[in-house]
């Protein structure tokens, strides 16, 4: 049964606190696919102990089970990373496993369904215009952390093909971070790329950008996060399934698309200018 649906009908023998914990979830069904334990207990101001009652009475063995429900809710799922495991859990509920191959069905299915809604929203124009940027700014940094960096990793790579030259910068290294900051300008350009968890300092190397000035490129998944709020340009791509915190498929589809771009913008100035030369 859906979870909103398992909530719904178990609400009408609910507590007052049960209730109040189930309202904080319906209206807040993504984040409930992120949030922790202790964080919702600090959300609902009720204690965990509470939450954890209110779990087993909808049914199920503990607070991750319905974190995965919640997954499978949004058809987006996340599994979340924090070196405390706080949000990481490779656990699925037992009830998953008796049906294996349609439960990776069910899971390649969520992986098909980004690569169309990425299809269906993408703006070939806006690739082209986003192409422009870089190769305007003089300087360009690519930022993220963990999957995000892998992303701009492929990015880097693709425009060094068309000598365009980037730096890299890992956010979850501080060296990285701090031997940076003093490049950054007007004349810079940040291609950010965050995905969950939503690393901090990618934020913060975003938010000093900002104040210098630096034109902001954002990918990430929602235009919700709080890093969306310094973006110049926001690209949007989903990036999770119920089993992955960020699959790579549709957002390297969109890394390869907008290096694509950039290089037919190159080489296409390029043969103008040629033509113009003769």
């Amino acid at each position: 049964m859906e979870i909103l649906k398992r909530i719904e009908d178990t609400y009408p023998k609910m507590t007052r606190k049960q209730k109040q914990i189930a309202d904080y979830m319906v209206s807040h069904a993504e984040n409930m696919a992120f949030i922790t334990l202790r964080d919702l207990s600090h959300e609902v101001e009720i204690t965990e102990i509470t939450i954890l009652n209110m779990c087993k009475a909808l049914g199920y063995e503990s607070f991750n089970e319905v974190k995965y429900e919640f997954r499978k809710y949004i058809n987006r799922g996340r599994v979340e990373f924090c070196e405390d495991n706080d949000y990481y859990n490779t656990n699925i509920p037992k009830y998953e496993l008796d049906e294996k191959e349609t439960l990776l069905q069910e899971i390649c299915n969520e992986e098909k369904l980004l690569m169309d809604e990425f299809i269906k929203s993408l703006d070939i124009r806006r690739m082209f215009e986003l192409a422009d940027y870089f190769l305007q700014y003089s300087k360009i940094i690519i930022c993220g952390r963990g999957i995000s960096y892998l992303i701009g990793e492929s990015i880097s790579s693709a425009l060094a093909g068309v000598r365009i030259p980037t730096i890299k910068v890992n956010t979850e290294l501080n060296e990285n971070v701090y031997s940076v900051l003093p490049m950054i300008d007007k004349k810079t350009l940040i291609l950010a790329i965050s995905f969950p968890d939503y690393y901090f300092m990618t934020q913060k190397v975003v938010e000093y950008a900002k104040k210098n000035k630096a034109k902001i490129i954002l990918i990430t998944d929602s235009k919700e996060t709080d890093i969306a709020l310094y973006a110049d340009e926001l690209i949007l791509v989903g990036s999770t399934t119920r089993l992955a915190l960020n699959t790579l498929s549709a957002p390297m589809a969109l890394a390869n698309l907008l290096t694509s771009a950039i290089k037919i913008k190159v080489e296409s100035t390029s043969k103008k200018e040629f033509c113009r030369l003769i």
